[in-house]
């Protein structure tokens, strides 16, 4: 009888350790190391700090849930010409609570740009895209101290067709 009762405790046990390990915190994205902060329309790439990493990927993952009262949106284009890449806040129903967007771009070249942008709406952000496959990823910082990833997409190059 001990010895059942020995390993039904065992057994409680690993399941607890397991469970423990396989439910995480939802922990957010939140790059590091943003530099400068320009809340000026037009902006050029030459203020955002370049690196290349671990962990560099063109896939996106999903976007955080973000609680309705806290929503932020944001879009980002790429200039069919130039390459150039613009994120442009769009403010929301969180605008208000909102501090920084911080907005990462991966680049096909194995860079990574990374710049803070203010929340407000209509603040953009340009890059220096490739003419390849480019991937943004934007997280939302507010003032609780809460971070979520709001936006990730790649953007292609689209390449102009000789009608002929």
């Amino acid at each position: 009888m001990k010895r059942l009762l020995f390993f039904a405790m065992v057994l409680v046990i690993a399941v607890a350790v397991m469970a423990a390990g396989c439910t995480g915190s939802g922990s957010q994205a939140q790059p590091s190391g943003s530099s400068g902060s320009s809340g000026s329309s037009g902006s050029s790439g030459s203020g955002s700090s370049q690196q290349t990493a671990s962990g560099f990927s063109l896939t996106p993952t999903a976007v955080d849930k973000v609680p309705d009262n806290l929503g932020m949106a944001c879009d980002a284009s790429k200039d069919p010409i130039t390459a150039k890449i613009t994120v442009i806040s769009r403010g929301g129903k969180g605008l208000y609570m909102c501090k920084s967007l911080d907005v990462t771009a991966y680049m096909s070249t194995g860079e990574i740009l990374k710049d803070t942008i203010k929340p407000d709406v209509n603040t953009e952000k340009q890059f220096d895209g490739t003419k390849g496959v480019d991937r943004i990823v934007v997280v939302a910082n507010y003032n609780n101290g809460d971070s979520y990833k709001i936006y990730d997409d790649v953007l292609e190059y689209k390449k102009r067709s000789n009608n002929q």
